[in-house]
């Protein structure tokens, strides 16, 4: 077989605002990279060191041995992200990741050191890239985040031998912010209101700005109130919802009824989980009420299937909720942290911890697909003594 061979550049003129664009994504083993006219006879390899012997013009090892060119961020992001393409097709990482990485690197990272020969960063310049980034009004967990990028770039660096070692990084104090989790008064109010609002429209007070969210859904829909005990009795995530379908879920009968639900992989977890009891009417009253509308196929999803754009049907039930959340005045919990569609989650997690008896927490975890010490930090961390009274006031038996 006869293989074309073409000496490879990077292409630079791009748009930043193109990540944003999904069908920007290509699945390709070498998206960032365009053809030019051939030469001579170059052997293209699937690795990070044959991508920078491609490169023709702006071939960074030419830079190597000139201590007086310019290494710019752009051209190092470019093969970086060829590198974590490879990873998504290795299955290593997923399209997520990939995207993160993409958008942390082309946004701050390429603004704030667009100017700058990348040999000549510092433990001073990491820092006032810190600093940048917390005039941004970013989280600390989030500049953490953009950090792990920056020494990608770092490390290819120290990897192509155009600095001899990766310059110290400042020493950041990472203090979480969980989710606030409802109280067992709160979840019930929202449960209330959810069923009084229904069919109820929402007033837009602001007639000059854009209302982003499609008339249809600006009525509160009867299965929101559905969608919310769901989340509850089930424990999954904003991002399982919007991808699950009724062939991810069966219902179990028999000594215990429950859900089996084996919704798509998310944060590299794929296992079946089981949800409570309450969950399985919930579902069969959700099924029925989709199939009178047409949908409760196997391909169809569970919740809002009329929605095809699952990003925007996700949006939509975040504005659904918050709308709930506002007209209750809980939006921040009792410490000032914001609670979102997301603290449903939370609640579920925190409610077992507290009813469900003598359950370990690696049980917990498993079936919450997550870790125990993700629980730790994040759900257990909000527990008070007065959530756990019975436990604090019992005696043990002689």
């Amino acid at each position: 077989m006869t293989q074309d061979l073409y000496n490879y550049r990077i292409k630079n003129n791009y748009e930043v605002s193109d990540m944003f664009n999904e069908n920007k994504f290509f699945f390709s083993p070498y998206p960032l990279l365009v053809a030019s006219k051939p030469s001579s006879p170059i052997e293209f390899k699937l690795n990070h060191s044959c991508i920078g012997k491609n490169i023709d013009s702006n071939n960074l090892n030419t830079e190597k041995n000139n201590p007086k060119s310019f290494i710019h961020i752009h051209q190092v992001i470019q093969v970086i992200l060829a590198q974590e393409k490879h990873k998504v097709v290795r299955q290593e990482i997923t399209e997520g990741t990939y995207r993160m990485t993409k958008v942390r690197l082309e946004t701050h990272i390429a603004s704030f050191f667009d100017h700058t020969d990348l040999r000549q960063i510092n433990m001073a310049s990491i820092q006032r890239f810190i600093d940048f980034l917390s005039d941004q009004e970013l989280s600390t967990p989030t500049i953490v985040g953009y950090i792990a990028q920056l020494r990608k770039v770092l490390r290819y660096l120290v990897e192509q031998e155009h600095i001899a070692h990766m310059p110290m990084f400042p020493k950041m104090k990472i203090t979480q912010k969980p989710r606030g989790a409802f109280t067992v008064t709160e979840y019930a109010a929202i449960l209330r209101l959810s069923k009084t609002l229904r069919h109820h429209v929402f007033v837009w007070d602001k007639p000059d700005t854009r209302f982003h969210i499609k008339p249809e859904y600006r009525s509160m829909p009867t299965e929101m109130n559905w969608l919310i005990r769901f989340m509850v009795y089930t424990f999954l995530r904003p991002g399982d919802v919007r991808q699950l379908k009724n062939k991810h879920i069966e219902i179990i009968s028999g000594k215990f009824n429950y859900l089996r639900l084996t919704p798509p992989e998310i944060k590299r977890h794929k296992a079946p989980t089981v949800s409570l009891p309450q969950a399985v009417n919930i579902y069969k009253t959700l099924l029925a009420h989709q199939t009178a509308k047409g949908f409760g196929k196997p391909d169809d999803y569970v919740f809002f299937p009329e929605e095809k754009n699952r990003l925007r049907c996700l949006n939509t039930i975040g504005w659904l909720f918050n709308w709930i959340m506002n007209s209750l005045g809980i939006k921040a919990g009792p410490h000032g942290a914001d609670r979102s569609f997301y603290s449903l989650r939370h609640t579920a997690i925190t409610f077992r911890l507290i009813f469900g008896g003598n359950i370990d927490l690696l049980t917990l975890a498993r079936n919450a697909r997550t870790s125990v010490e993700m629980i730790e930090k994040f759900y257990a961390s909000t527990l008070s003594a007065e959530m756990n009274i019975s436990l604090l006031h019992s005696k043990r038996r002689v």
